[in-house]
Order: structure tokens, then sequence, then C-alpha cells
């Protein structure tokens, strides 16, 4: 097994054990009163996934073979602590523009994508 594919395997298993263990505590937070409505959960649920996507990016620029997937990490992150945010101000009217965001954000990312291999190609 190459060093990318344990490392890739390693972070990934942490990474989704992280995404795991945040809902639960994040169900346990709202069952047991410390979030009080579930209007304020999903919100805070969110935010916490989009850190957890940040953490992972931040992982992976520890390697150098990775560091390109950074970027792959960095949008869901703010997308999702974004999300999050507007969720907990109470800006719900602005779902529309989050759509779009979301799709503009798909678009660059597999442009970047399609980008970085050529150029690794060309290489």
């Amino acid at each position: 097994m190459s060093e990318k594919t344990r490392v890739r395997g390693l972070t990934g298993g942490i990474f989704a054990g992280c995404i795991v263990i945040w809902v639960g505590v994040s169900f346990l937070l709202r069952i047991q009163g410390i979030i009080p409505t579930w209007g304020l959960w999903w919100p805070i649920l969110v935010i916490g996934l989009g850190v957890i996507f940040l953490l992972n990016g931040i992982a992976w620029l520890f390697f150098p073979y990775m560091r390109k997937g950074f970027i792959g990490m960095l949008i869901p992150s703010l997308v999702l602590a974004g999300v999050g945010i507007m969720g907990l101000l109470g800006a719900f009217q602005v779902w529309p523009v989050i759509i779009i965001v979301v799709g503009v954000v798909i678009i660059v990312s597999t442009v970047w994508g399609v980008l970085i291999a050529k150029k690794n190609n060309d290489e």
C-alpha cells in the first residue's frame, strides 16, 4: 500500500468518525436541553460539520501530496458554516442565493480540478 493511500485512508476514517461523533453529540445536546430548540439545533449541527471539513483540510496540508485537496475541503466548510450562520441569524429569505452560490462553487471547483489535473499531466 502506498503512503498516499495509507494517509487518505487514515484521514478519511478519522473524518467520517468525527462527523458521526458530532451528529451524536449535537443530538445529545438537543435532547438534554442544552440546545433549547430544534430550530437552533440544525444550524449548530451544520456549523460543526463545516468546522470538521476545515480541520480535515488543514490536516491534509501536512502531507505534500494531499495539499491540492485543501481547496476541496475549504469550499464545503465555508458553505456549511455560512448556511449554519444564516440559520442562526434567521436569514431564511436568502435560500435562493445560497442555492446559486452552491452551484457556482460546484462549477468553480470542477474547473479548478480539471485545470490542476491538466497542469499535472503537462509536467
